[in-house]
């Protein structure tokens, strides 16, 4: 039986937010706020404050318990129809279906022209991992369709080792890109064709991608962070002495540590021996922002982890407190400045230092707008700082931020 939360809680503001889509699924699967308090083993007041909008939800355990408690994925909490016909990235989701085709097919797509030289489609799987770090969604949705029709074309002929090599590098992207913009289940079966093309021609730091893709994946689902740890740091203590002969591999390594301290962060546990055997294995990689899978490894980046871990555990302050050591003009990527200063505002929002959170926020915009616009997180927190602000506020950056993100 549904208690009639609407006289209880108040006028649900009308934005975009998480708690909408728990306050549709609770009353859809017939619970009220208390039991679904119950089942998250968290205070009835927090399911409030969720479903009208004062408390943004900005923790993955949060997120995870929830989306189990109601029997839906993250996407149903988190997605928008809106979202697909964004500018920010509507070229990169016009082009799903093409790339889900591609793959799927493993490149006999209906009407494929003649692939083009090995060379050039190399050059091109290689800068579609520089532009998804440059977070230029439009462009990638331009180029993926018909790179990976093309590499997988030519996988049974001459130049098999050499395409599927570059292979490698254009489903890594394809996995890391979907993801990011809320296709789960395709950005699985990207990584799953980055593990098939990495294991063909041999190539340990690619398999470590491939296993540092999986677990991404299935971090963004409730109710497996075991297999994502199984993929990170379980892959990591079995590749070891494998990734240990090259740089590139030993960039790897430390990347499957740093997620594996994220998800053991996320699931209540202590992180410590995953983060400083990522720090240790940044010693050994050099001073120079590593260049494997362009995900720039070194210990700046293993600072950047840290404080998402440190959000991970709810502990604003020291996310704030390691951020000081970290030059953000120096961050070499767009996707990992934008990160340092959407983790920063996220810090300073668990300090309730809203002002310092709205900074750091239009911070990470002005570096990478497609990135940031589309982050639910962002959305969450400018949404709930609306909703706490004067009205005369919203004419102010705030009110802008609010109508870019999509969080009015």
């Amino acid at each position: 039986m549904v208690d009639n939360d609407d006289a209880e809680d108040g006028q649900i503001d009308t934005g975009r937010y998480i708690g909408q889509q728990v306050r549709k699924y609770r009353r859809i699967r017939g619970l009220t706020q208390q039991v679904l308090a119950d089942r998250v083993d968290e205070q009835r007041t927090l399911i409030t404050r969720c479903e009208t909008g004062e408390r943004p939800i900005d923790s993955r355990a949060v997120l995870y318990k929830l989306a189990e408690a109601l029997s839906v994925s993250i996407g149903d909490l988190t997605g928008h129809q809106e979202d697909k016909v964004s500018p920010a990235a509507v070229a990169f989701h016009a082009a799903v279906p093409r790339i889900e085709g591609a793959l799927m097919s493993a490149g006999l797509v209906d009407g494929a022209d003649e692939p083009r030289p090995i060379q050039e489609l190399t050059t091109e799987a290689d800068q579609s991992l520089t532009t998804f770090m440059a977070c230029d969604y439009s462009k990638l949705g331009r180029v993926l369709p018909e790179l990976l029709t093309d590499l997988y074309r030519l996988t049974s002929g001459p130049e098999a080792e050499r395409a599927w090599r570059a292979l490698t590098a254009a489903t890594f992207s394809t996995a890391m890109s979907t993801k990011k913009l809320g296709y789960t289940s395709l950005a699985w079966i990207a990584a799953r064709a980055c593990a098939e093309a990495a294991a063909t021609c041999g190539e340990p730091a690619g398999v470590a991608a491939a296993e540092y893709m999986l677990a991404q994946t299935l971090l963004a689902m409730p109710g497996v962070a075991s297999a994502s740890l199984a993929h990170s740091g379980g892959s990591a203590e079995r590749l070891q002495r494998d990734l240990s002969e090259t740089t590139e591999g030993l960039e790897m390594y430390g990347m499957l540590h740093l997620h594996a301290a994220l998800t053991t962060a996320a699931t209540g546990g202590d992180p410590t021996d995953h983060l400083n055997e990522a720090a240790e294995t940044a010693t050994r990689t050099g001073d120079t922002p590593g260049q494997a899978f362009a995900l720039a490894f070194g210990g700046q980046n293993v600072d950047i982890w840290r404080m998402s871990v440190a959000l991970e555990q709810r502990d604003g302050g020291r996310a704030i407190e390691v951020s000081r050591t970290i030059d953000p003009a120096s961050i070499p990527s767009a996707d990992r400045r934008a990160r340092y200063f959407v983790e920063l505002g996220r810090a300073h929002a668990l300090e309730k230092d809203y002002t310092h959170c709205l900074h750091a926020l239009l911070r990470a915009e002005h570096v990478a707008p497609q990135e940031v616009r589309s982050m639910n997180v962002v959305r969450e927190l400018v949404g709930a700082m609306v909703r706490r602000a004067r009205r005369d506020v919203l004419s102010g950056d705030l009110g802008k931020l609010a109508e870019r993100v999509s969080a009015l």
